[in-house]
């Protein structure tokens, strides 16, 4: 199994960052005196965790070898769930014996034997690592020992020692841990002092061979036992990645070996100090996302294009699928889609739906085929209108009862914020007692607020709850209940009969969204992506690791002798000399021609300049004014994002530094170049081959373009007709030039430093120095956190929950796997376009962002159901009528929401109310006022329009018709070639408009905002939840968008006085007359909406959201919708009328309705005139309406 092997040179001592925590200073009582040990230091992380850019550990000089781990000893799996949880992750064991092999060029040996599993007391090199619970504790009280031990093999196996229980990649759940030499150099690494001043001479060679001390910790064993006989290869294919040569066979191995060889070139260059160098790719670039800072990169660098064209082009790739789906509306979705990108989701919970299951038709493997009565009843199949009720009240108790779960959750984690400022007060610094709130005080809130989270717990009860109770989880499980009863009803009777049946399913709730941290990408020679990690098997046609099955006559019992051993080692040393002779050279044997260069590690530091005007930095008031965001920022209409105020210089001079640390990655490029060529395979390549047949010529094969894209890109590139594939040809080769030189990450934790929280890995709750009630207090706090604790406060920084300014970035450090360090140049940082700020071109916009998960929520509410969302059955219709623009007579048609004509408003006065517009019912219809229409949503807008008087009415009927021409949607539906006679019908809808945050809001972490907390009720949070944020309502001139306009409902129920309509709000281009907040109630509307059209909300502080109505809740509706032509005077047959009518479609039939006296009388498909004059004519005056033909 090869391993790489890594060495670092150097010929003085050198200064590095550190492991990624120090458990030297932990709190303990020492076992042998029972006396404090290192008092003074608190059991918190901030003891034991370095800082960002500090560098506290001395590399001795000398020849540092680290070892990497295969990929497959790395990677997390999943096994099974118990108890009904979640499945357990586990990570394999690793190999913890290693010999490593000194052979010098005349051929002298050393040897060493590093047992990485060794647990000592005694510092004698080993990196220190904190005891988990099946560990051995060692005699000193400590809860941290030494691990891993060096030993000259002629000392070996030497005194016995403890033993770690479980050895991983991870260590004790640090992920850099095997990677970071600092973290584990003595676990899989070597110090070889026998280098220093002296250059290490050519030829030196280092060998380092690995296994397992038991076999019961094999991974390869563990893995081949589930094979059967010869298969063994194949298995390790699939589930490790590893290949043997096609001839290995025969019994499966006995063990893993890792082997390793290092040889210094005679070429290389022994620069004593390590790092790169800046060239002329050197550069940094902010972005929302790692595609899109290289899209930026790109179009600055590439030759012939703009910057804002190359990423547009680039980011469109994102996406590109759904963009190439339909043509309707590309530039909006694209911007919208780039936004959304800007955004991570968290998951909100679940929902619960019904679906039906249906017998297979041939009957499957046991039964009979279903037959035609029974497929006749599936199509009859409804569930009844009741069970819409059981379902939206499950809903709701199960919204109720996740809102509640996160609410526990929040307290939860404000408990263990407040743990931690218990600890610095119970154990300030020298000489800062009185610095702090009183320890017993702050004991005596923390006991108040676990009393106050024991009331949410019996609130919201347990899943699954026991006997029976009120909580939220027996009120859940009541509705859950119900629902199972009344589908059981229906599976034993309607859908038993059809060989169906219904289920209730879990499906997951609209999810949360989070701004994405920004992303910085590195370019140059700095920036070389490492191949140390997770390239395993990357050169090789088949992406396997290779590796060797050889026989070695060592046995079980050699491996536990220094003897054995050597021989083990000699063998395997002698295998890799006849490997070196081979081509390619083998991937176990590498040359040292240099100092290496592995990035791990960004460390940052960046300044947040939050916007002035109404933020929470004014000492004489520290809440946020509602108009924050409004105040500083607009919303442009067709924009996604908020702006900058023109007029304004919207940022405060108070600014914020924030640092941190991430693991670098590098997938931008990767990801973007898969995303190129995977376009470029699709149609453009179509095109090509096309051209090519014509010529006589072989089509490319996908074969072909793997081996080499070059041809593909050379077509591309000489497509005058489309400049868009030459600049995608261009960026493919320059991303294939530069595939060394590029690195990024978002600065992890940003987010959380703005609402003065850090997500570090946390100790354990426990109060070591403590007295009794302050252990008691730890064991109280430990059992109220239950896991959620992993934010600690940062009280020495401002609070910023609304991320509304500027960022400029002050530092940013790479650091290799052994803690080197390389200072990046920021001085001229690069953003994107649309996050540079002109007047700061090295400065990066931070538009308007909840610095906490949020969503907004736009849902149809059930048309007869007041304020009650939809059970998405077919009989919850958000449609609480139509309206349709009557051209012909001057009117605006009302039809009830099955399609039934209620009556007509005319653009004239009414002689009864001048000031009101003419009413008219329809012939034989239901209703006679508009007082009497059912539906009372539908009701209200009548009567407003009928408010408005002949004139308003004209306007309102002008303005529509206006909306209307600019929606087109890309699916009007099978109706509308009727609309050219009929015109087209407008729905009344209701809809809920609303912003939510899951739990609590977050606080301000302050230590004098503390102290006043410790004498009040509630939390401060500066009253952030008050913030408004605007919401633009539909998007007009987006041909796909069906809003027309809407009306905001009071909250009495009845409609506001003013009907805001898409096309002069676009006009007014002014700010958008909705707003949301955490704390503002739900807004209500009754809006008019194109049925084939979306409804879309834009915010810029969230994505935009949509919603749209179902066919169902429009098809038959509009295919019933009459219409009715006044016809006045008609001169026809005096027995019966004749007329002449427009063809109909065949689902539709003419009929004339007059008045006999006070009824109607109605004649369906009148006649045609006959061809002869009639002998006899009369004047009639009726109506000739256009309605579905009745079905038999």
């Amino acid at each position: 199994m090869p391993v790489r092997v890594d060495a670092l040179w150097l010929a003085t001592d050198r200064t590095v960052t550190g492991p990624t925590a120090d458990f030297t200073r932990l709190p303990y009582v020492d076992a042998s005196t029972g006396r404090d040990a290192d008092f003074g230091e608190r059991n918190l992380s901030d003891a034991i965790l370095p800082g960002s850019f500090q560098q506290d550990l001395l590399l001795p000089a000398g020849i540092h070898l680290h070892w990497s781990l295969p990929d497959a000893l790395t990677r997390l799996t999943h096994g099974a769930a118990t108890g009904g949880g979640a499945p357990a992750v586990d990570l394999p064991r690793v190999p913890n014996r290693w010999l490593v092999t000194r052979t010098a060029p005349g051929g002298a040996q050393d040897r060493w034997m590093v047992e990485s599993d060794a647990l000592g007391d005694v510092d004698r090199g080993g990196v220190t690592y904190p005891l988990r619970a099946a560990d051995p504790r060692g005699t000193t009280g400590r809860p941290w020992r030494y691990l891993g031990r060096k030993l000259p093999l002629s000392a070996w196996p030497g005194t016995p020692t403890d033993r770690v229980a479980a050895l991983t990649a991870l260590g004790y759940g640090e992920p850099t841990f095997a990677a970071f030499y600092p973290n584990s150099s003595s676990v899989f690494g070597l110090h070889d002092d026998g280098y220093g001043a002296v250059p290490p001479p050519n030829g030196l060679r280092y060998d380092v061979v690995g296994w397992y001390a038991e076999t019961a910790d094999d991974e390869l064993l563990a893995v081949v036992a589930t094979a059967a006989g010869p298969s063994w290869p194949q298995t390790i294919a699939d589930e490790l990645d590893w290949s043997v040569p096609a001839d290995t066979g025969g019994d499966a191995p006995a063990r893993m070996l890792c082997f390793g060889r290092l040889t210094f070139a005679a070429t290389a260059k022994r620069a004593p100090v390590p790092g790169p160098t800046t060239d002329s790719e050197s550069g940094v670039w902010v972005a929302n996302t790692a595609t899109e800072a290289l899209a930026a990169h790109l179009g600055a660098v590439l030759p012939g294009v703009t910057e804002t064209q190359t990423e547009e082009l680039l980011e469109a790739l994102t996406v590109a699928d759904e963009l190439e789906s339909g043509v309707l509306d590309l530039p909006a979705r694209l911007a919208q889609a780039r936004h959304a990108a800007s955004f991570g989701t968290v998951a909100s919970g679940v929902a619960w739906t019904v679906r039906r299951q249906d017998d297979p038709l041939d009957g499957g493997d046991e039964g009979a085929p279903v037959t035609v009565p029974q497929r006749q009843a599936r199509e009859r199949l409804a569930l009844p209108g009741s069970f819409g009720d059981l379902l939206v009240a499950l809903n709701e108790a199960q919204s109720a009862y996740d809102a509640a779960a996160a609410e526990v959750a929040g307290a939860r984690r404000r408990i263990f914020a407040d743990w931690t400022r218990y600890l610095v007060c119970a154990y300030p610094p020298p000489g800062a007692r009185e610095d702090y709130p009183d320890p017993d005080l702050v004991g005596w809130y923390l006991r108040r607020e676990v009393s106050a989270l024991s009331a949410r717990l019996a609130r919201l009860g347990s899943w699954p709850p026991v006997d029976t109770g009120t909580s939220l989880a027996h009120r859940l499980q009541a509705a859950r209940q119900a629902a199972q009863s009344a589908l059981d009803t229906v599976n034993a009777t309607a859908a038993a009969t059809a060989r169906s049946r219904f289920e209730l399913q879990q499906v997951p709730g609209t999810p949360y969204q989070v701004p994405n941290e920004p992303v910085v990408l590195l370019t140059g020679a700095a920036a070389t992506p490492s191949d140390r990690y997770g390239r395993d098997g990357a050169d090789q046609p088949d992406g396997l690791l290779p590796c060797l099955a050889v026989e070695l006559a060592v046995s079980e019992a050699d491996l536990r002798t220094a003897t054995g051993v050597t021989r083990l080692g000699d063998l395997l040393a002698a295998l890799a000399t006849k490997l070196a002779t081979g081509q390619p050279e083998h991937p176990a044997l590498r040359s040292w021609t240099g100092q290496p260069w592995h990035p791990v590690l960004l460390h940052w530091e960046v300044e947040f300049f939050p916007a002035r005007a109404g933020n929470n930095l004014d000492p004489s008031g520290r809440d946020f004014d509602p108009a924050f965001v409004t105040t500083n920022y607009e919303l442009p209409d067709g924009d996604r994002e908020l702006r900058p105020r023109a007029e304004k210089d919207v940022l405060d001079t108070a600014a914020n530094v924030y640092t941190g640390s991430t693991v670098l990655s590098a997938s931008a490029r990767p990801v973007l170049s898969t995303r190129i060529m995977r376009y470029l395979r699709g149609t453009p390549l179509a095109r090509a081959n096309d051209e090519r047949t014509a010529a006589g010529l072989d089509p490319w094969t996908a074969d072909q373009l793997d081996d080499d894209p070059g041809p593909l890109l050379d077509w591309c590139a000489a497509q005058q007709d489309d400049a868009r594939l030459g600049t995608l040809a261009t960026a493919y080769r320059h991303l294939a030039a530069h595939e060394g030189s590029n690195l990024a990450q978002s600065l992890g934790g940003f987010n959380d430093a703005l609402v003065m929280l850090q997500m570090v890995r946390q100790l354990p709750i426990t109060d070591p120095l403590g007295f009794p009630a302050g252990r008691s207090l730890a064991a109280l706090v430990q059992q109220a956190v239950a896991g959620e604790g992993r934010h600690a406060p940062v009280p020495l920084s401002d609070f910023n929950p609304v991320r509304a300014g500027a960022l400029r970035v002050r530092r940013l450090r790479i650091v290799d796997s052994f803690g080197i360090g390389y200072d990046v140049d920021t001085d001229k940082p690069r953003t994107t376009t649309w996050l540079s700020m002109p007047n700061r071109p090295t400065w990066v916009a931070m538009p308007p962002r909840l610095a906490v998960p949020a969503r907004v929520r736009l849902d149809l509410l059930d048309a007869e159901a007041a304020g009650r969302a939809l059970s998405g059955l077919p009989q919850s219709s958000p449609v609480c009528g139509w309206l349709l623009p009557d051209p012909l007579d001057d009117g605006l048609r009302v039809y009830a929401a099955d399609g039934d004509w209620l009556g007509t408003l005319y653009l004239t006065a009414d002689p009864a109310a001048p000031r009101q517009a003419w009413w008219q019912s329809s012939p034989q219809g239901p209703v006679t006022e508009v007082g009497s229409i059912g539906n009372v949503r539908l009701r209200a807008v009548v009567q407003r329009l009928r408010g408005l008087g002949a004139d308003g009415l004209a306007e309102f009927v002008s303005r529509l018709d206006e909306s209307l021409d600019a929606v087109e949607p890309e699916d009007p539906g099978q109706h509308r070639a009727r609309a050219v006679l009929v015109g087209r019908p407008v729905a009344v809808v209701r809809l809920a408009l609303d912003l939510e945050a899951p739990g609590l809001p977050v606080i301000h972490q302050d230590w004098n905002v503390f102290r006043q907390d410790l004498r009040r009720v509630g939390r401060e949070s500066n009253a952030y939840p008050s913030v408004r944020f605007p919401v633009r309502l539909g998007e007009h001139g987006r041909l796909g968008d069906g809003t027309l306009g809407f009306w905001r409902e009071q909250p009495d129920g009845t409609l506001g006085e003013q009907y805001h309509d898409v096309v002069t709000l676009a006009e007014q281009d002014g700010d958008p007359p909705l707003a949301v907040g955490i704390d503002l109630p739900t807004l209500t509307l009754t809006a008019l909406v194109e049925p084939a059209g979306a409804v879309h909300a834009t915010t810029g502080v969230l994505p935009t959201v949509s919603c749209r109505l179902d066919p169902a809740h429009h098809h038959d509706a509009l295919a019933r919708l009459e219409v009715g032509f006044l016809a006045a005077p008609v001169l026809t047959e005096a027995d019966a009328p004749a007329l002449v009518t427009p063809a109909a479609d065949p689902d539709r039939v003419w009929s004339w309705r007059e008045r006999d006296g006070a009824s109607w009388v109605e004649v369906a498909e009148p006649p045609e005139l006959a061809e002869a004059f009639p002998t006899a004519l009369t004047a009639r005056e009726g109506w000739l309406s256009l309605r579905q033909r009745p079905t038999v």
